[in-house]
């Protein structure tokens, strides 16, 4: 199972609620995290002397993508210069945080910056922009975000899009993912449903069947075309049963195991990781056969 991120939500409601993001800020971000200007010098500065964005929401970073950039970085420096701005008696990171960090891996003392003159709600419009923008969050944190940005900027979904250059229909699926219960979306922020799973469970008529039929995905490890026969097959109002619907896993291990043993051979698997294996014999002889394939003797 994959480990749960930090939460994106809550933090973007604090950075909006407490930081008044306006839609000057956000435009302002397009230039702020640009490369330097011909009036702009490139300067190295102590890491030491370095903090995070403080109105960063993000808060896990993948140790190990982390590591490779460190390694790259030790073998070829840091290539393009992080900005900051200027604070009391330290540097704050406007943009590049993952080289910061892989830099102090690497066992840097100094890294090349450009410092610039940036006020606080810029600093939390550049922490939003560039958290969407990335490509690890998970969906519940993406449309989580873009909610927060037509709330708070009351902005529409063509707007947001243009915003964070995604195209509108992105948009639009992700903040459907929000009308899905709590404990679905927590199994999509952990990784164990796609974004797949979850538009073909939006299409069951009973919102109510949501959390079951998501629970069963995860069980049976279920394909997206093989969640979208059940919600079809709910949505029709059929009694089967939903444990009837095998996953790819099962029906192949089924098939391999049979293939090994020469006979019938069923895989009921349980909804918390449990199950059973019954492999049928046909007589004594097909019995003390199959014994031997396991290697077991009986006295």
């Amino acid at each position: 199972m994959a480990i749960k991120k930090g939460g994106l939500g809550k933090g973007l409601g604090g950075l909006f609620n407490a930081n008044n993001v306006t839609e000057e800020a956000l435009e302002h971000t397009k230039s702020v995290t640009k490369k330097a200007t011909d009036g702009e010098r490139v300067v190295p500065i102590k890491l030491v002397e370095v903090e995070a964005n403080p109105f960063q929401p993000r808060h896990h970073f993948n140790d190990e993508k982390l590591q490779e950039l460190a390694n790259s970085i030790q073998a070829n420096g840091v290539l393009t210069p992080i900005i900051v701005r200027r604070f009391k008696d330290k540097y704050q990171i406007i943009a590049g945080e993952r080289r910061v960090r892989a830099s102090k891996l690497a066992d840097l003392s100094s890294i090349s910056a450009i410092v610039r003159d940036v006020d606080d709600d810029t600093m939390a419009a550049v922490a939003l922009v560039e958290n969407l923008q990335r490509t690890d969050l998970d969906a519940i944190e993406e449309a989580q975000a873009y909610d927060a940005l037509m709330q708070q900027l009351h902005l529409t979904q063509t707007q947001v899009a243009e915003k964070v250059g995604k195209d509108r229909t992105t948009v639009a699926n992700a903040l459907r993912l929000l009308k899905l219960p709590k404990s679905v979306q927590m199994l999509i922020e952990i990784g164990d449903l796609s974004m797949g799973h979850a538009r073909a469970l939006l299409g069951l008529k009973s919102k109510t069947q949501i959390e079951k039929v998501a629970q069963l995905v995860v069980a049976q490890g279920l394909n997206v075309r093989q969640v979208e026969a059940l919600v079809k097959q709910k949505n029709q109002g059929s009694t089967e049963k939903l444990e009837k619907v095998v996953s790819p896993f099962v029906s192949s291990l089924a098939t391999q195991l049979e293939e090994k043993f020469g006979t019938k051979v069923k895989v009921n698997v349980g909804n918390k990781g449990n199950g059973k294996i019954e492999i049928n014999y046909t007589s004594n002889d097909d019995l003390s056969r199959i014994l031997n394939l396991l290697d077991i003797e009986v006295d």
